[in-house]
């Protein structure tokens, strides 16, 4: 099954005077219009935060990937072929700091900061959690993650992160 753009998905079933639609085509347009996205989970990692922004990346799974390909080790997820239009994008982070201070999260779009942010002031040694959510207009090769910074430069504990993204 390939997932097609909705103007490939147009051209299939234009007024269909010929008859043409085949199964396969059928198989293509029920899996371009089902959920296309997917979700990265982290639990009980550590993270290295900078007064500089930097990607954050503390993602150990993936589940229900569909129509883009997620990069662990980077903690991104790439727009497929065909899979282009709006996603609802959001991320859920959970930290635990040594020291009180100020954390600044970002949606990223092509490894470049987002106005789509959070602030949030954590307490030391309390757990802390912000949620970031934004949309937008993605073609294949986008690519999409997060960026931190702190107020300083510290080693944080992660219970739990998730980042989602959903084309609606």
């Amino acid at each position: 099954m390939t997932i097609k753009t909705s103007a490939e998905l147009a051209a299939v079933l234009a007024d269909n005077e010929e008859l043409n639609i085949t199964p396969a085509d059928l198989r293509d347009i029920v899996d371009s219009v089902t959920a296309i996205g997917g979700t990265l989970h982290g639990t009980d990692v550590t993270e290295d935060i900078t007064a500089a922004w930097a990607p954050f990346a503390a993602f150990d799974s993936s589940i229900d990937t569909k129509g883009i390909t997620e990069d662990l080790v980077a903690g991104t997820f790439t727009i497929g072929a065909g899979a282009d239009g709006v996603y609802a994008v959001d991320a859920s982070i959970c930290v635990e700091s040594p020291a009180a201070g100020r954390i600044d999260v970002s949606l990223t779009r092509n490894g470049v900061a987002t106005p789509y942010r959070a602030v949030i002031e954590v307490s030391a040694n309390q757990t802390s959690q912000f949620v970031v959510q934004g949309t937008g207009n993605l073609a294949a090769g986008d690519e999409i993650g997060l960026a931190w910074k702190g107020s300083g430069s510290t080693t944080l504990t992660v219970p739990a992160c998730q980042l989602r993204a959903i084309r609606i």
